[in-house]
Parts: structure tokens; C-alpha cells; sequence
């Protein structure tokens, strides 16, 4: 089974692990899409860019997915990083949420790790 990239306005109802990327940049959106294509575990991943403009997805695919990644370069999704299932990588630092990440694609590496 392959990986999917999800974007607005689809949301995926599957089995597959699920990964919301907060404002990533492209370069880390691409690693990710890299990893998953040579990865034996497929992956939902949703990307949402503040282009995009659509909060009410944001919410919906970070309610849906088994993980959310906030890049942390500004405090607009301050809240998403208060969640349980939230990891956070960048400038900022949360005391309350001790699952700071380097990058994205390190979450990615770590989860199939576990798997085997």
C-alpha cells in the first residue's frame, strides 16, 4: 500500500498511520514524501501551509491524525502544540510539551524504527 499526501480540502478515512504537518517548509515536505516513498509503512500525511487559509480543515485533519507536527517559527498554532499527540521542531520551545523534534522526517524514521 502506498503512502498519501493529503492536502484541503480532502480528508482520508483509512487505516493508515496519520500525520498532520503544521507549516512546513518545502524541503521538509519533500524529505518526508522521500522517506515515504522507499518506506515499508505507508502514511496519511496532511500538509497545511498557512496559504492555504483553512482552519477548519487544520482542526479536522489534526483531530484525524495520530500525530501532528508544528513547525514552531510562529505562534499562530500555539495551541495545536498543547495537544497530547503533538511534536513541535523550530525556534520555540514549549516547557508544557516535551516532544520537540529536529525535523519531521525524524517522527517518520523514529515510528518505523518502533515497528520492527
Amino acid at each position: 500500500m502506498d503512502s498519501n499526501l493529503i492536502t484541503p480540502p480532502d480528508i482520508v478515512q483509512n487505516n493508515l498511520h496519520s500525520v498532520t504537518l503544521v507549516d512546513p517548509e518545502q524541503s521538509e515536505v519533500d524529505a518526508v514524501i522521500k522517506f515515504c516513498q522507499y518506506s515499508s509503512k505507508p502514511f496519511n500525511v496532511y500538509v497545511y501551509t498557512p496559504n492555504m487559509d483553512n482552519l477548519v480543515w487544520l482542526e479536522q485533519a489534526a483531530n484525524t491524525s495520530d500525530a501532528v507536527i508544528v513547525n514552531s517559527k510562529t505562534a499562530n498554532y500555539n495551541h495545536l502544540c498543547l495537544k497530547e499527540n503533538t511534536f513541535y521542531y523550530g525556534p520555540r520551545n514549549f516547557l508544557e510539551n516535551p516532544r520537540k523534534l529536529d525535523d519531521p522526517l525524524h517522527y517518520f524514521i523514529a515510528h518505523v524504527k518502533d515497528d520492527k
